[in-house]
């Protein structure tokens, strides 16, 4: 057989995908599947959306929900901007802005939003940084 035979014969035999038995089983499987998925997804994006909605209203209008400021809620963010305080400030000194005077970075004083922003602006560029990567693959 040559090779003028045997590609319209290839071309052919895939042209169509063989029907299988249990293919309205397995379609009604992957619907169910999909749309759990989908309402799990989107109750959960609903709740983030609602959670970091309150807490940028919070931080913004800089209301206090608390009585007293030492709640343990309170002690994790001083220990999250501390954290955050010292990667900004080794990343800075890596980058040799020590003696430029922008070395010095405080987050811990003020009302946080300096930390709100920071981490805003993180979240923003993995977002970019997805949008990308997803670009590249489609």
């Amino acid at each position: 057989m040559s090779a003028d035979e045997f590609d319209p014969m290839i071309e052919r035999l895939f042209a169509q995908a063989p029907s299988l038995p249990d293919e309205a089983l397995f379609l009604a499987t992957v619907k169910a599947r999909m749309e759990t998925r989908s309402r799990w997804r989107a109750l959960t994006l609903t709740a983030a959306g609602l959670i970091g909605g309150v807490l940028a209203v919070r931080e913004g209008v800089n209301i206090n929900f608390t009585a007293d400021g030492d709640t343990t809620l309170a002690q994790g963010l001083r220990a999250a901007a501390a954290t955050a305080q010292g990667a900004a400030q080794s990343g800075l000194d890596g980058l040799g802005l020590q003696g430029l005077g922008v070395g010095s970075l405080d987050v811990m004083n003020g009302s946080g939003m300096m930390a709100f922003w920071i981490v805003a602006g993180a979240l923003v560029a993995l977002m970019a940084a997805g949008v990308a990567k997803l670009s590249q693959d489609v």
